[in-house]
């Protein structure tokens, strides 16, 4: 009993001694605790396997110090990926970014409206000691937030709207640019037009007519550099072949300058457009606007009109070809042209096939020249004139320059040369609800040379013009888009007019040459514009365009006018149209058309579409045509056509038909009209070429800025967003990509089942006239469901392999479930799971019955892993 109670005494004598000892442990720890915030036995942590410090512990947002690299959002704008310094602040236990003023600034912090930083903008500081300096951003700016997203390594600074550049994030980061791979192309378009007159006459004229027309647009690309050219040929009967070199230069950007230098045969370029466009050999250097996210692109006009036959356009620019193209009877609209100069009217001319011609002048001005508040355009040019038909050159330079302010911009240029020197100055300002207005006024001082025998040598100053008008009115849907009036003194002249003057002069001509087929020898005096659409919500739309041309010494005057009114009946498409042209000789033309085009679809989800189009037309002499024709094509058929029978002025029948043929490599046409007095035959073909590492590509088109699409050993492969597919080689082009924006390209694999992809899209920012190669990892071959069986139990995530291929074919899932590809489908194969360390079995999957390329894929096969 003595034994019994000393143990029982010994026992809470230890029980008290252990509760003591807790006590004063749990104790101790809270000290501890307080002053050591957050730390345990670092033993735990893997650092072998490359895990945390325990250093990280001991802040309270868990972020350890050092260098990171990290995205600097600054509200909610993406600017760039930047190396950023974090460091453990002195109180407060937690880890921050050190920023300083320079990095602020490169991310599109105004840090110049606020004081008191403690760092430099030149950052001339030793790095070791620019890392130990910081600026806390929320105490130099009012308002200012940071916060570091770990999970996303996302460093967002949430900053006043007056504390962020805007133009920071007017372009995408030249350090996501792409300059493409080096490669030769060009997009050419050419036809064959052939017409014979019936009963010409027994005076033995000529009644066969052979026309031809090519164009190459070429464009060589290496590194930053690109090389453009383009040229036309043109073949008629009575001059044979011509050919028209218009362009050839070299030309790069220029980043830090948000600009692009040219060099070679290039064109000038003038804000205000009185001084005209010059052609020069030498170079330019200027702004490049499509760098910028919010740039304004070039305006051009709409060429509207009506053929009558299965014709021929042609538009010219000072007497050269820069477009041209076949039409059949009908309405015309030709919105895709890219070659024309700003400033510079268009002649157009309507071949028909019964040998008569409509001539008429289409307006090539711009808009006012507005630019956003703060942004700054130049353009600096240094050269040659150039003029085919002319043997003088002289040395010339022009420059501009383009300022923005809240409401208004301003412009100034200025041109000189030995005998010719001109300056010209403009504003444009926005006025609310009343609209938009530009003014320009231009000077001229040129001498005339002297010519013996005829002509002193004389000085002339000259003075013109323009004002110009713009506005929607939304109220009643109206778009004034240009009202224009230019007035030019008599003495005034435009460097390639005085060119042009002088040149002739030494020819024997007076001061009163001007060169051009109406009012030949007469200086224009002033020039009206008008272009004017209205909406009528259901009721249709109407247009308005009207150009008026007054000359010294004469009161004729050219006028050309169209106007026309389109609305839906049902679901027909009515159109009413009316062209009026004098070209001051006293000679006018008019005509009135009326057209109808009625839709008709069938097939599975009408895919086939088809339209029924009659038109009617009334000439200057109350003289009626019509043509009723039939058009239409498939959405899975690269074929389209169109039928046509016509009874003229004359009441004489004639019909026609044209056939096109879209693939994958070209574009084809055809056309074929008979009638009592002609007969006529055309064939055209367009499309691109791309010569480059990889080879050669043909292609239906080509744009300035494309890519490369290349998915080895896997053709038929589609485009998204076009009907582009990859050739034989597993190659494509992708064509009118935007520059310097993101771009996605993506593939569709639909018509190509035996393919997969690792990839199916790719985001790219081209810089212009690139050419991007995207690469893309295919794996070509069957596709197969198995269920590996016993007698192994092969586990989750176990790799299968093809014998003879380095990457696996698939990988098993729950249950022994494998999806297989890019296996051969003509032959057995055998095939190895393998998992842990060296545990593998293998199986064999039998070859696809004969005739059969693509099995069911999705039927699962048992298998035995041995």
């Amino acid at each position: 009993m003595i034994k019994l109670s000393k143990r029982m005494t010994i026992n809470k004598q230890c029980t008290l001694s252990v509760i003591a000892a807790s006590i004063l442990l749990s104790f101790s720890s809270g000290v501890w605790a307080e002053e050591n915030d957050s730390e345990f036995e670092s033993a735990f942590l893997r650092k072998d396997k490359n895990g945390a410090s325990p250093d990280i512990f001991l802040y309270k947002n868990a972020i350890a110090p050092g260098m990171k690299r990290v995205e600097v959002v600054v509200n909610d704008r993406i600017t760039d990926v930047y190396e950023v310094n974090f460091v453990p602040q002195s109180q407060g236990r937690q880890v921050v970014p050190c920023l300083n003023r320079r990095l602020l600034n490169d991310a599109g912090v105004k840090t110049e409206l606020y004081d008191n930083w403690r760092t430099s903008l030149k950052n001339k500081e030793a790095p070791s000691e620019a890392s130990a300096v910081c600026d806390d951003l929320e105490q130099r700016i009012p308002a200012a937030r940071v916060f570091y997203d770990d999970a996303h390594q996302q460093l967002r600074l949430t900053l006043p709207q007056e504390a962020v550049n805007s133009q920071r994030f007017q372009m995408i980061s030249p350090k996501e640019w792409d300059d493409g791979t080096p490669t030769l192309r060009t997009a050419y378009n050419g036809y064959f037009y052939h017409s014979r007159q019936k009963n010409s006459g027994s005076d033995g004229g000529r009644n066969i007519n052979n026309s031809a027309f090519v164009s190459l647009n070429s464009t060589a690309s290496f590194g930053a550099w690109r090389v453009y050219s383009f040229d036309t040929f043109n073949k008629n009967p009575d001059r044979g072949w011509q050919s028209n070199h218009d362009r050839l230069y070299a030309e790069r950007n220029i980043v830090s300058l948000s600009s692009k230098i040219s060099a070679g045969d290039i064109y000038t370029y003038t804000p205000s457009n009185i001084m005209g466009v010059i052609p020069l050999r030498g170079f330019t250097l200027g702004t490049n606007e499509r760098m910028l996210l919010e740039s304004q692109f070039t305006y051009a006009p709409v060429i509207r009109g009506t053929a009558r036959t299965n014709a021929r356009l042609i538009v010219r620019q000072r007497g050269n070809i820069i477009y041209s193209s076949t039409l059949t009877p009908g309405p015309f609209a030709i919105d895709d042209m890219y070659s024309g100069q700003i400033g510079t009217d268009l002649d157009v001319m309507v071949e028909e096939t019964d040998g008569t011609e409509q001539k008429f002048t289409v307006p090539y001005t711009s808009l006012p020249n507005m630019i956003r508040p703060g942004a700054m355009r130049y353009s600096l040019s240094v050269g040659e004139y150039r003029n085919n038909n002319q043997s003088e050159t002289p040395i010339m330079g022009a420059l501009s320059l383009e300022r923005g302010f809240e409401a208004f911009t301003l412009n100034a240029a200025g041109l000189g040369a030995d005998d010719y020197q001109s300056v010209a100055a403009g504003v444009a300002w926005n006025v609310g609800n009343v609209g938009a207005f530009s003014l320009d006024v231009a000077q001229a001082r040129y001498t005339y040379d002297e010519v013996s025998n005829l002509y002193d040598k004389e000085t002339k100053n000259g003075t013109a013009v323009r004002l110009l008008y713009a506005k929607q009115f939304d109220n009643t849907d109206t778009g004034l888009r240009i009202l224009g009036y230019q007035y030019r003194s008599e003495h005034f002249l435009s460097f390639s007019e005085f060119n042009s003057r002088n040149h002739h002069r030494k020819d024997g001509y007076d001061n009163e040459y001007e060169d051009g087929d109406s009012l030949w020898n007469k200086r224009r005096r002033s020039r009206l514009e008008v272009n004017v659409n209205q909406g009528m919500q259901e009721y249709g739309s109407l247009y308005l365009t009207l150009s008026q041309d007054r000359y010294y010494g004469t009161s004729e005057k050219t006028i050309s006018a169209s106007a026309g009114y389109g609305f839906m009946a049902g679901p027909a498409s009515v159109s009413l149209a009316y062209t009026y042209n004098k070209n001051g000789k006293g000679d006018n033309d008019n005509s009135l058309n009326l057209g109808v085009s009625i839709p008709l679809r069938w097939g599975e989800r009408d895919r086939n579409y088809n339209s029924v189009n009659y038109n009617l037309t009334r000439n200057k002499d109350n003289r009626y045509s019509q043509s009723v024709g039939l058009s239409g094509s498939s959405q899975n058929s690269p074929l389209s056509y169109s039928l046509n029978v016509q009874k003229d002025y004359k009441d004489k029948f004639s019909e026609s038909a044209s056939l096109g043929y879209n693939s994958n490599l070209v574009t084809l046409n055809g056309s074929v009209s008979h009638s009592n007095y002609s007969d006529q035959f055309s064939a055209g073909m367009s499309g691109g070429l791309v010569l480059y590492k990889g080879g050669a590509i043909l292609a239906p088109r080509m744009g300035d800025t494309i890519a490369i699409i290349e998915t080895p050993g896997a053709s038929n492969i589609g485009v998204s967003g076009s009907t582009n597919k990859t050739d034989y080689f597993g190659r494509a082009i992708v064509n009118y990509l935007s520059p310097y924006r993101y771009n996605t390209v993506g593939l569709d694999t639909t018509d190509a089942p035996t393919v997969e992809l690792k990839e199916s899209s790719r985001k790219v920012v081209p810089t212009e006239g690139a050419a991007v190669l995207l690469r893309f990892s295919t794996r070509v071959g069957r596709r197969a469901m198995v269920i590996i069986q016993e007698p192994h139990s092969v586990p989750v995530g176990a790799i299968v392999t093809a014998e003879g291929q380095d990457e696996e074919v698939g990988i098993v899932g729950n249950g022994g479930l494998a999806y297989l590809t890019g296996m051969d489908a003509r032959r057995d194969e055998t095939l190895t799971v393998s998992w842990g360390k060296d545990m593998q079995c293998k199986f064999t999957l039998p070859k696809l019955p004969e005739g059969d390329t693509e099995s069911q894929w999705h039927t699962k096969i048992p298998v035995d892993c041995l």
